[in-house]
């Protein structure tokens, strides 16, 4: 009678914990997680109403300037008011031997799945963000080809990753620091993503088409289309820009609880910080304009905010003018002086030029430079990594100023005479807000695999290693997980450690576009031997996981239930490689030790009928091998409905005060009310009774009697009388 997804779990260093399980959600934007606790490194971070400031400070050569004291800076906001300064470090990772390697490994291969960076913080981490959503494919073939370059002018140790933007961002590879792997990633950037052109330019376009046929003089009805073409264009632009505005807040959530200073490389053409209006085209200049400086500085400051410096490089410096390209064709109308060719010129220029101001803007908000008009890619990320290297932290608490949720602009100065100094341009004055209701574990795991990228306020690694073969079924793939004890809450309580850990496995359907969900608890007292078991080797845990065919990606997310705080990674649902690792059995379950107990076999089954036996006689069977789940047979569902209740939960829960619970008062179990159900043609169910009332998905048709069957065991399991 086992029908739930195959979910073993086998512990290296810790007990083993009861499954709870949750419903499946569809994709969607979700929160940031809570962030990590302040480390020795990462003492800066900010808070509510503490702004910090990372501050390079250069001479006339462009080399650090080191020495320089808290009284040696002076910080003003708006209208030369000073503040005073409250926190004050002197960052020289230059000088900073590499960090030994803890608990997690971050070291990427294709048998190790981490969103840790390397150990080594001698230098800053580094993305490479290649922008298919802004950038025209003749363009992008340009930027890989110096992308591929670059990294052969990298010192060996810099920890970068590989990211790409379409219409949603993707981690092509995480963070290493094999040239081979980055090779391979930067390839795999190129994204054929269809950018608009402004119709006015727009050879092609219905309105430039009408003036060809009227021989260039504007109608009233080319002018109404001029009008829509206008607003159609903006629309689109917009579309972009909070596309990419998106994009860089994600990467802010993602970066965010690394300690210190980090850099992104965004290659791209941006997008325009304003669409100007336009005399030559319709019946309303302003038709079709728009300004997006608010937004730019609500993605800039997400990224001060988490310390990411940003280095905008023009993909149009590194090519040639797409005017005068071959492949393009501009549109030639002498006898409408909107639509020459000087003025579509003109237009490209400014267009150019408001890209490059959005660029402008990122940069020196976030306390980066603009890389453009220039070929020198090399020199320009050379930059970004020596101004991750050697800087000042600064910190203050706004005094006297107006919490209007408007931007206030930071001065920062120096009394070194020479020195250029490049940081953060200021901050979003946003009242704060009390603490908001603490979300419940389930809904803040489910957020860690709605989010397009992995949250790493929590280091984690999963390896997987090769699978328990089981002579009459298949082998579910088989995973090592490892949690570093850094970003937990264990402090001692009555003089035990408490560990709150919650752990997730989500698995996505071939789109990514919705995925299924299973919990467990991992939550346990910590002893001092256990505790430096942990700080000497991480919490490790084996899990059997057997995935769909035709699923090719799980993301494995654990949440510290104290804090909030989560980490996750992603992994394929089919590994074809698997790691070796030191005292964990590769093939054939270990004998029971010290470091915990031996995995037990659990091969996937399908199972496609559950038969009910009355004491009197009589029979009935939940049954689904015909490819339609129905329930059938001489016993009514008053009876089958409750023996199949007991047989899942009559053990080890109870109704209590209209819900069930556990038997057991110290045990923090939860029932699973999520049942999935396959056939042998491959359709599937996925019955829900958590809810209000059962909720079905998947192919596989259930009928009215199995839904009458549902219906009942839903008013079971919520403790009310059918």
């Amino acid at each position: 009678m086992r029908i739930m997804k195959c979910l073993a779990i086998f512990v290296v260093f810790c007990a083993s914990a009861v499954v709870a399980q949750t419903p499946t959600a569809p994709s969607a934007k979700a929160p940031a997680p809570a962030q990590q606790p302040p480390t020795a490194e990462n003492t800066l971070k900010t808070q509510t109403r503490l702004i910090a400031i990372d501050v390079v400070v250069t001479d006339s050569h462009g080399a650090p300037v080191r020495g320089l004291k808290k009284e040696d800076f002076q910080i003003f906001e708006e209208h030369n008011r000073q503040q005073d300064i409250a926190q004050f470090r002197f960052v020289d990772r230059s000088a900073t031997p590499a960090v030994p390697a803890g608990p997690i490994t971050p070291v990427a291969s294709p048998t190790l799945f981490t969103n840790a960076v390397s150990a080594d913080r001698s230098i800053a981490p580094t993305v490479l963000l290649m922008d298919s959503l802004n950038t025209e494919m003749s363009n992008q073939m340009q930027v890989r080809q110096h992308m591929l370059s670059l990294l052969r002018t990298l010192p060996p140790t810099t920890p970068v990753a590989v990211f790409s933007l379409g219409h949603t961002l993707h981690i092509v590879q995480s963070f290493s620091t094999d040239p081979k792997i980055l090779r391979d990633a930067i390839n795999r950037t190129l994204r054929d993503v269809p950018i608009d052109q402004n119709p006015q330019d727009d050879a092609s376009s219905p309105s430039n088409q009408a003036l060809d046929w009227n021989g260039g003089q504007e109608t009233q009805a080319i002018q109404g289309l001029e009008d829509f073409e206008a607003m159609t264009y903006e629309a689109q632009m917009a579309l972009r820009v909070d596309e990419t505005i998106d994009a860089m807040s994600e990467i802010a959530k993602y970066l965010g609880p690394m300690p210190g200073r980090k850099n992104l490389i965004w290659f791209s053409e941006a997008f325009p910080i304003w669409i100007e209006p336009s005399s030559d085209f319709g019946t309303d200049p302003f038709i079709g304009s728009a300004a997006y400086s608010d937004k730019v500085h609500a993605a800039a400051e997400a990224l001060t905010d988490a310390r990411i410096a940003v280095y905008p490089v023009d993909a149009k410096g590194l090519s040639v003018d797409q005017l005068y390209s071959t492949t393009q064709n501009p549109h030639i109308n002498e006898q409408n002086p909107g639509a020459g060719f000087g003025a579509q010129i003109s237009r490209q220029n400014t267009q150019h030029l408001d890209a490059q101001a959005t660029m402008d803007n990122i940069a020196e908000t976030t306390g980066g430079r603009s890389c453009k008009n220039t070929n020198d890619l090399s020199g320009c990320v050379q930059t970004a990594l020596n101004d991750g290297s050697v800087y000042y932290e600064l910190a203050y608490y706004p005094q006297g100023i107006n919490w209007d949720n408007r931007f206030h602009k930071i001065t920062v100065k120096t009394t070194e005479k020479g020195a250029k100094l490049a940081y953060r341009r200021g901050y979003f004055a946003v009242e704060p807000k009390g603490p908001a209701a603490q979300e419940t574990p389930e809904a803040l795991l489910k957020q860690a695999c709605m989010n397009p990228l992995p949250s790493t306020s929590i280091a984690v690694s999963v390896q997987p290693i090769a699978p328990q073969q089981a002579a009459d079924a298949p082998a579910a793939a088989r995973y090592l997980l490892t949690v570093s004890p850094t970003g937990l809450t264990l402090d001692p309580a009555l003089g035990v450690r408490q560990m709150g850990l919650e752990m997730a496995i989500c698995e996505f359907d071939p789109q990514g576009s919705s995925f299924q969900i299973f919990t467990r608890d991992l939550s346990r007292p910590v002893p001092d031997d256990l505790y430096k078991n942990y700080q000497d080797h991480g919490i490790r845990n084996i899990f059997d996981y057997g995935a769909k065919p035709e699923d090719q990606r799980l993301r494995f997310a654990v949440l510290d239930t104290p804090s909030g705080t989560v980490g996750s990674v992603d992994v394929p649902a089919h590994p074809t490689e698997f790691a070796t690792v030191p005292g964990v059995p590769a093939a054939a379950p270990a004998s029971a030790s010290a470091a915990g107990p031996a995995p037990v076999k659990q091969p996937v089954q399908i199972i496609t009928k559950i038969n009910f036996k009355g004491s009197a006689g009589g029979s009935s069977s939940l049954d689904w091998s015909s490819g339609t789940l129905t329930y059938h047979g001489d016993l009514g569902i008053d009876q089958g409905a409750p023996a199949f209740f007991n047989s899942l939960y009559g053990e080890k829960f109870q109704c209590r005060e209209g819900s069930l619970v556990s038997k057991d008062a110290a045990s923090t179990a939860k029932p699973s009310f999520l049942f999935t159900f396959h056939s042998p043609t491959g359709t599937g169910a996925l019955v829900e009774l958590g809810g209000d009332a059962p909720a079905y998905s998947g192919n596989l048709q259930v009928d009215a009697s199995g839904r009458a069957f549902f219906d009942y065991l839903w008013k079971l399991c919520h403790c009310q009388h059918p």
